[in-house]
């Protein structure tokens, strides 16, 4: 399997260079043969690599930069068809691709123009198509100004809003980009959390400072 993926990437490279041919002593003459078109595999494999520089901070500038490089092979009319294709497969299944999505974003916000603005939309329909509703989104009885339910209601009212197979595990980083783009959640995550502000940091170091208290409780009592 590894010496296949070496070979395949020998005949990108080769592919993506294009072929010119060297003067001969006789003759100074270069001959330039156009480069083969890239497949929807040769660019999958080149904004993955966009995608990682991205997720690697390199920022706008290297982002730009390296999109200006490939000008000469693709265009931002090929980037763009090629990027929708792709989005509609990903969006096609029914796996989550949260990480993957979650770069898009991050590819978008750097404002690079018409492939960022398409990458940001992809990204965003993959973090919200399977969004439901998260237990700190319930906005039920227990909202401020209204009497709030005897505990054990409220917590059975709870288990059956919210049953395990609805849960959704999601990384620190997925949820601040579901923060910061969600103003509706920010308020509630923080109203729950008694927050005077709901600055998305704020709330997420808020989260994990409890969850830390926890389970450093959880291991005195044990």
């Amino acid at each position: 399997m590894l010496k296949r993926l070496i070979q395949w990437i020998k005949r990108f490279f080769q592919r993506f260079l294009g072929g010119k041919a060297r003067p001969t002593p006789e003759s100074k003459a270069v001959q330039i043969t156009s480069a083969p078109p890239l497949s929807d595999t040769d660019l999958e494999f080149l904004f993955t690599e966009l995608l990682e520089g991205v997720h690697q901070a390199r920022g706008q500038t290297w982002a730009q930069k390296w999109l200006n490089n490939l000008e000469h092979r693709v265009n931002t009319e090929r980037w763009l068809s090629w990027l929708q294709g792709f989005g509609e497969r990903l969006l096609a299944t029914q796996n989550p691709h949260n990480e993957l999505a979650a770069r898009l974003v991050q590819l978008g916000e750097l404002n690079i123009g018409p492939v960022g603005d398409l990458a940001y939309n992809i990204g965003m329909q993959l973090l919200t198509r399977h969004q439901g509703e998260p237990i700190w989104e319930y906005d039920g009885p227990d909202t401020v100004g209204q009497t709030a339910p005897e505990p054990a209601i409220a917590a059975s009212t709870q288990s059956e809003e919210f049953p395990d197979a609805e849960y959704q595990t999601i990384t620190l980083e997925q949820l601040l980009v579901l923060l910061q783009q969600d103003e509706n959640l920010r308020q509630q995550i923080a109203q729950q959390l008694s927050l005077e502000t709901d600055d998305p940091q704020l709330i997420i170091q808020t989260l994990v400072h409890q969850a830390q208290m926890e389970e450093q409780s959880s291991v005195t009592e044990d």
